[in-house]
């Protein structure tokens, strides 16, 4: 599985320079417009990011879990 590159954290850490960068230099009027949508996004885009990985971690874990065993080779609770 390869999946394409959507480079969501790459611009999260760039909008995030660009906002250090924008206060030092501009107005705070500009910076209350621009501090919350930019935030917003590097949260998700960080945040979804660890989430999938997450998820994707735990599906791999229970379909391993299990194996690929039969249900009749323990029949009668010997498996315990």
């Amino acid at each position: 599985m390869n999946p394409k590159k959507t480079y969501k954290r790459e611009l999260a850490v760039l909008l995030l320079i660009w906002l250090m960068y924008v206060v030092e230099v501009k107005d705070v009027n500009v910076i209350e417009v621009l501090v919350w949508p930019i935030f917003a996004f590097a949260g998700a885009a960080f945040g979804f990011d660890s989430f999938s990985k997450q998820l994707h971690e735990r599906a791999s874990k229970s379909s391993d879990r299990w194996g690929d065993q039969r249900s009749s080779e323990y029949t009668g609770g010997e498996d315990k």
